[in-house]
């Protein structure tokens, strides 16, 4: 690769395909938030030919913004493009910057209209990854009281998986197995919530797409779970659960149980390998001591320990 090739070569290249119409709708299905890429008029999607950053902001930043319609209404998705090459702690604050200049920007020219909605998107390719800073804007305040909390922003969403209720997790059918295994994997003994959990599947386990979900979710159990392994496989015979689940289940405890027995064959070997390699270290030190070797000399070559040699002598 050339040292002289130019400082923007990225951000040119990047440009240039989400110039494509097929590229920037590819890159919005995939990146935006799902409820965007959904309730977006494809049709509408126009890159706009102005550079909305601040003189301020442009050795650092250059942007892409897209009008389009947004469930029946006008929106901007913007891309800010990262120039620099490290990364940058206070970039929240530079996008929120950005983000209400473009907003006063369109208030000028609509200033009876109600602003519109606006999605901005950071692209980043400097060469530190992942990105090692904070991505909130709270987080850029020197604020021991939180005052800006009680001004800026809600809290982030966040699912506690152990407040979730289990009648509820029973109605979902694919995340809700999972999740209750994640809710009583730290139980002492998880025996029960296992066989609930195996009884209450709805899957079907004969289809390819959906065997390696029950693999999945086995694997995490009995790696993971407080539980004997054998104590499942025996009760999966006698209760009340799919062929499909517990030919899986018996079949993932034998795999296991394999699994820990050769585990413990190669401890034993590994463990008899240093218990010789110990004994024959010691019939050397011996065999020094009695030609008349120091102990620092001894240690040096065998590698035991000072107290180990004296209680050779």
């Amino acid at each position: 690769m050339s040292n002289s090739q130019p400082p923007n070569i990225h951000d040119t290249f990047f440009r240039a395909a989400m110039k494509h119409q097929r590229v920037a709708l590819d890159f919005i299905r995939h990146h935006c938030p799902k409820e965007i890429a959904l309730a977006l008029d494809s049709q509408t999607l126009k890159l706009l030919p102005n550079n909305y950053i601040a003189d301020d902001l442009q050795e650092t930043t250059s942007d892409l913004v897209f009008s389009c319609k947004i469930a029946n209404k006008p929106a901007y998705i913007n891309l800010l493009i990262e120039h620099q090459s490290s990364p940058d702690k206070m970039l929240p604050f530079r996008v929120h910057h950005y983000l209400f200049g473009l907003l006063y920007n369109h208030h000028k020219q609509h200033p009876k209209k109600k602003l519109p909605a606006v999605y901005t998107l950071v692209f980043y390719h400097g060469r530190q990854t992942p990105y090692p800073y904070s991505l909130s804007l709270l987080d850029g305040f020197d604020d021991p009281l939180g005052i800006m909390h009680k001004v800026l922003y809600k809290p982030l969403p966040l699912i506690d998986a152990n407040q979730l209720s289990d009648k509820e997790l029973k109605q979902q059918r694919w995340i809700g197995p999972m999740l209750t295994a994640m809710k009583y994997i730290r139980q002492k003994d998880m025996t029960n919530n296992v066989m609930d959990i195996l009884a209450s599947l709805l899957w079907n386990t004969e289809k390819h797409d959906e065997k390696p979900l029950l693999k999945l979710l086995l694997n995490y159990i009995f790696r993971g779970g407080n539980i004997n392994v054998k104590d499942v496989a025996i009760r999966a015979k006698t209760q009340r659960i799919t062929h499909s689940v517990r030919r899986d289940v018996m079949t993932t405890a034998e795999q296991l149980e394999a699994q820990g027995m050769r585990k413990g064959i190669e401890k034993g070997k590994l463990e008899g390998k240093r218990e010789g390699k110990q004994e024959s270290m010691n019939e050397v030190a011996i065999k020094l001591l009695n030609e008349g070797a120091e102990i620092a000399f001894v240690q040096k070559i065998t590698g035991l320990s000072p107290a180990e040699i004296q209680a050779l002598k």
